[in-house]
């Protein structure tokens, strides 16, 4: 009678849908960023395009949330998107279809952080055409701290402000750009020459200029003369 040889119990595991994950023949390491900030974000970044082309990735988030793993990305979240999903479907309560969207969004290619995206991000629309924001009081950036007014008007001029920025619109909560009035401009703003500075500049001239144009204009027609009787223009 012939024996057969103990070949001990089987380690091969069942299939499932680890076996057509998009990542399997991937670098693991991609996977397992090393921090959130700088080249980690670019890897991040790299790890998240291998999963939303993954016919799995449902399941691969499911596998995570569910056994409590906290590290490296799984169904294209970072561990913080995971926390993130998860607060919120605690707090709120979200049905399947909702948690599914804000997967979905959260494994999307992220926005470079700038300052015209911070900006975007924390302004409202206020009636009259103005601007508000809703964002902290300062905003750091490459190292530099940002006021709300100080960024509008550094994104509208291209240059940063001079001393003390303001609103020359009459509506102190605006943050619109073209609002905006450094300690330079306000030295000049609210005569012709402001006016015409504005146009030179292709900027959206300040209201207290549009005035002064006016007034100038005025002048011009009533007395043949844009000077005032101080001498202003």
């Amino acid at each position: 009678m012939t024996s057969l040889a103990y070949r001990g119990p089987s380690t091969e595991r069942a299939t499932d849908w680890r076996d057509k994950a998009a990542c399997r023949t991937a670098d693991p390491a991609v996977f397992f960023p090393i921090g959130t900030t700088g080249p980690a974000v670019q890897q991040a970044e790299k790890a998240k395009a291998v999963c939303r082309g993954c016919p799995v990735v449902t399941e691969c988030l499911d596998w995570a949330l569910n056994s409590g793993e906290e590290n490296g990305i799984w169904g294209g979240l970072t561990e913080d998107a995971r926390r993130s999903l998860q607060r919120a479907a605690h707090r709120r309560d979200l049905t399947p279809e909702e948690a599914a969207a804000r997967a979905a969004a959260a494994r999307q290619p992220g926005r470079p952080r700038t300052l015209q995206t911070i900006y975007d991000d924390h302004t409202v629309p206020l009636p009259g055409g103005h601007l508000g924001w809703n964002g902290g009081q300062k905003v750091s950036y490459r190292g530099r701290n940002y006021t709300s007014k100080q960024l509008a008007f550094t994104l509208a001029r291209g240059h940063a402000p001079t001393g003390a920025v303001t609103a020359d619109c009459g509506i102190s909560a605006c943050v619109l750009g073209a609002h905006m009035a450094d300690q330079t401009e306000r030295a000049v703003c609210g005569t012709r020459g402001g006016y015409q500075r504005h146009l030179r500049n292709a900027e959206t001239a300040c209201a207290r200029c549009r005035q002064a144009n006016t007034d100038a204009d005025n002048r011009l027609r009533r007395t043949g003369t844009t000077l005032t009787a101080a001498g202003a223009r």
